[in-house]
């Protein structure tokens, strides 16, 4: 078992975070697949409450991406979440000025 969390660990240490995309197309059953996936990780009391959206459009992207950055400046956002929640922050000014290039943006 400790090897096998070792060589866990050992996998996941060098990922990193994608900040650019290919704009090359994702064929549409690749995308199903990744969220039939997706859909089945587990969750309190095995409810899965996921509710994924994928935009293809580059209009709605950019409109997505303008609402993000607006709502990430808003200082009543930190008001609206749970106590345990505030002090947990997303930049995603890092990522979300990208998103127009990728062909397809999937969100959970």
């Amino acid at each position: 078992m400790r090897q096998r969390a070792d060589w866990f660990y050992r996998d996941l240490t060098p990922r990193r975070t994608v900040r650019e995309f290919s704009p090359r197309p994702v064929p549409r059953e690749v995308i199903e697949d990744c969220l039939r996936a997706a859909g089945t990780a587990p969750s309190g009391a095995n409810l899965q409450p996921w509710h994924f959206v994928v935009v293809g459009d580059p209009e709605v992207k950019r409109r997505i991406r303008v609402g993000a950055e607006q709502e990430e400046h808003e200082p009543a956002l930190v008001y609206r979440l749970p106590n345990e929640l505030s002090s947990c922050t997303t930049a995603i000014s890092r990522w979300l000025p990208m998103t127009p290039a990728a062909p397809t943006s999937v969100s959970g």
